[in-house]
């Protein structure tokens, strides 16, 4: 009566409580008012919104052959044994075959192409694609590096 009806205009939240309570009161009527304009399906459909949309997801691309297309991820906060505190995780998206190579939590992006190519590298080949939950950048600084380092 007082907030979706034409008379109540979705006025808000602190105008809807004056309005309620002019003619009525009881313990929480604040809450129970923002509940309500928390749930109104008009107020959802069309109030602004202050973050950009969600752009469509990209589907990752199926592998063909193996070690094409790798995942790089690290497992940390493990408790120090043998001086290392962190483990590299390289698996292989085809076959699901994967490396754990042992390394150090703060590990530079030239320390961690130099583990890249003695344990992953030289035993199968340079990958066409590296995802990482670390982000895009990170994938492209170990490929760069990796680049690099073999003289490509």
């Amino acid at each position: 009566m007082h907030y979706d009806t034409p008379i109540g205009e979705h006025r808000g939240k602190w105008k809807t409580v004056e309005l309620v309570a002019r003619n009525y009161w009881w313990l929480g009527v604040t809450k129970e008012v923002e509940r309500y304009i928390d749930g109104c399906d008009a107020c959802q459909k069309y109030k602004n919104r202050s973050k950009a949309l969600v752009g469509k997801l990209m589907p990752n691309m199926i592998p063909e052959k193996p070690w094409s297309h790798i995942s790089v991820d690290f497992i940390t906060k493990l408790p120090l044994a043998q001086g290392y505190n962190a483990i590299l995780v390289v698996c292989d998206r085809f076959s699901k075959m994967a490396y754990f190579i042992a390394t150090m939590e703060k590990t530079s992006a030239e320390e961690l192409t130099k583990l890249f190519q003695n344990h992953v590298w030289k035993l199968r080949r340079l990958p066409e694609n590296i995802i990482s939950d670390r982000g895009v950048q990170f994938a492209a600084g170990i490929m760069r590096e990796l680049n690099n380092l073999l003289g490509i």
